[in-house]
């Protein structure tokens, strides 16, 4: 005979359930990253305006440059894309992601290769202070 009620149920085998584990909720404020590669040349530059500012990154330079360029310039010059060994990391939240995408889609290239236009025009125009090619 067999107690469908035992006397300690902690000692007892739970019956197992079918569950189905929950999808876990992506944060609102998540911000993407997205890698550009720069020459030695410019990533030394990019160093050097970080250290500049208290506690600065090569991070928060380039997304600041990625927004400067997304922000203040409308004309993108067509730029060779090569991929490099050093990087820069810019931290954009969603809706700068899908703008970068927009200029994607319109450019048919990837996100990387978008940012990676964007960032090179706005470095230009920081660097020379002035009015770059292509630009009125």
């Amino acid at each position: 005979m067999r107690r469908d009620k035992h006397i300690n149920p902690v000692l007892s085998n739970p019956k197992k359930r079918d569950q189905v584990p929950q999808k876990r909720k992506v944060r609102s404020d998540k911000l993407h990253d997205i890698k550009i590669p720069v020459t030695d040349l410019m990533e030394t530059i990019i160093l050097r305006e970080s250290r500049k500012q208290w506690k600065g990154s090569k991070t928060t330079i380039g997304t600041e440059l990625l927004l400067f360029g997304l922000e203040n310039l409308f004309i993108y010059p067509d730029v060779t894309y090569s991929d490099f060994p050093s990087t820069v990391h810019c931290k954009v939240d969603h809706e700068i992601y899908q703008k970068i995408g927009e200029h994607a889609a319109e450019w048919k290239c990837s996100i990387r290769k978008a940012a990676h236009r964007i960032f090179i025009e706005a470095y230009k125009k920081k660097q020379l202070g002035g009015i770059t090619d292509g630009e009125i």
